[in-house]
């Protein structure tokens, strides 16, 4: 199977180390203006010189360009008839989002969202416990989003909001684990880390909380930079049961009880934190290409998730909680 990967950033050479791993694909192409970002990956995936030469060789197409041109590649991969994987978000414009998924489902084709938290084993583990019933009845979820380094200032203009770009993950895993839909969020955030946040109308340091159906609670916290490593983990805690995903020797978190052991070779960055996630979720994309699995992630997901992130956004502006149906 030939795959086709537009955009060999960080996310993009994480995807085409994946891609080409898998038994399943015979070859990976790729296509990237920035030839420094291609040259990192010329040994492992064929460089195409267009976007038209990878669409026209490609079965299949994963979207790893910058934010703001996802939804321009969603459309030429729709436009050419292929199972498409975009990274999140689509877009961060609701009404775009809404335009190109109604592009993408009048082209008839299938459309994955990049939230790989959704093909972790932890995290399976707990939505499996949760949909059992073995968690009991959901009272909370608790999510902490820490990053190691903060991003460079190049990349905060276009990321949109801590909401948008990091906690989006949080919003999309937090609804996926509960099967609840989130009611209402309240927001709050500080730039505690570097004045280049606030130079881009961003927050460093967030927390938040939200009301699902039914009334079990989720709670969130981010930082765009945590001392002891990358610590991002998520908790469902309920009337029988209690799990974590990202609970583990390389959790960066020490504890300061006495003979407790200490974190061993804490994780660095996200590649490795969630290898076993993008992994699993590129080996689901080749499978949906074959007709040989279903859709994990539609596109739909992008949609629900970029909805509760402006409500975050527009709660931390107003100072009180927003109803996720204002949006």
């Amino acid at each position: 199977m030939h795959i086709g990967v537009l955009g060999a950033g960080r996310i993009g050479q994480t995807h085409i180390i994946n891609l080409a791993e898998l038994p399943g694909v015979s070859e990976v192409l790729v296509y990237d203006p920035d030839l420094q970002a291609v040259q990192r990956v010329q040994e492992i995936a064929t460089v195409c010189s267009s976007v038209d030469e990878l669409l026209e060789r490609s079965e299949g197409v994963v979207v790893a360009t910058p934010t703001a041109q996802h939804p321009e590649d969603v459309r030429a991969v729709a436009d050419a008839g292929l199972p498409c994987f975009s990274e999140k978000p689509i877009s961060l414009d609701l009404s775009a989002t809404q335009e190109c998924l109604g592009y993408v489902a009048a082209a008839g084709i299938e459309l994955q969202v990049g939230f790989h938290r959704r093909f972790d084993p932890g995290f399976l583990k707990m939505r499996r416990a949760v949909e059992s019933g073995d968690l009991g009845e959901l009272y909370l979820i608790r999510a902490a989003c820490h990053d190691y380094e903060p991003p460079h200032e190049s990349y905060l203009p276009t990321a949109g909001s801590i909401f948008c770009d990091m906690h989006i993950h949080d919003f999309d895993a937090i609804a996926w684990l509960s099967g609840m839909t989130p009611i209402d969020v309240v927001a709050r955030g500080s730039v505690l880390v570097d004045e280049m946040f606030a130079r881009n109308d961003d927050v460093d340091t967030s927390a938040a909380i939200m009301t699902l159906e039914g009334g079990a609670l989720a709670m969130l916290t981010g930082t765009r930079q945590n001392g002891v490593g990358y610590d991002h983990r998520t908790e469902v805690i309920g009337s029988r049961d209690a799990l974590s995903a990202g609970l583990g020797p390389q959790m960066p978190l020490r504890s300061a009880d006495p003979g407790v052991l200490q974190p061993v070779d804490p994780y660095p960055n996200f590649p490795i934190r969630f290898h076993q996630a993008y992994a699993a979720e590129m080996a689901a994309f080749v499978d949906l290409v074959a007709g040989e699995g279903p859709n994990q992630c539609p596109g739909s997901a992008a949609e629900d998730a970029l909805r509760v992130a402006l409500a975050a956004d527009l709660s931390l502006a107003r100072g009180s909680a927003v109803r996720i149906d204002e949006i």
